[in-house]
């Protein structure tokens, strides 16, 4: 199987870079077995760069993976304390949004 990567968006916003890379996965034949997005938020402070997963779902939408990206960083890139097993759940529109109306 072969699988690519390419960065489809890379963008400041408020100090923090967005970049988001497609993941392509090909079947035996070549043909697309699947498609998924990665959002990685790279916070800049006082010459540190520090790189984050903002964790959302892989089939998001680019404009709304983007979208959210910046709402997280608006809100101070909280981590999500909802876990299951100590994992982080996935952000959500709804409740990215629960999370900035407090």
């Amino acid at each position: 199987m072969k699988t690519t990567n390419d960065n489809i968006l890379n963008v400041m916003y408020s100090n923090h870079r967005i970049l988001i890379d497609k993941i392509t996965e090909y079947d035996y034949n070549g043909d697309v077995a699947t498609a998924k997005k990665m959002c990685t938020v790279v916070r800049y402070h006082d010459d540190n760069a520090t790189p984050m997963i903002f964790n959302v779902s892989p089939y998001e939408s680019l404009a709304d993976m983007r979208d959210m990206a910046q709402a997280w960083i608006a809100c101070g890139c909280p981590s999500d304390s909802d876990t299951i097993g100590g994992v982080p759940s996935k952000w959500t529109k709804e409740n990215l949004h629960a999370w900035i109306a407090g």
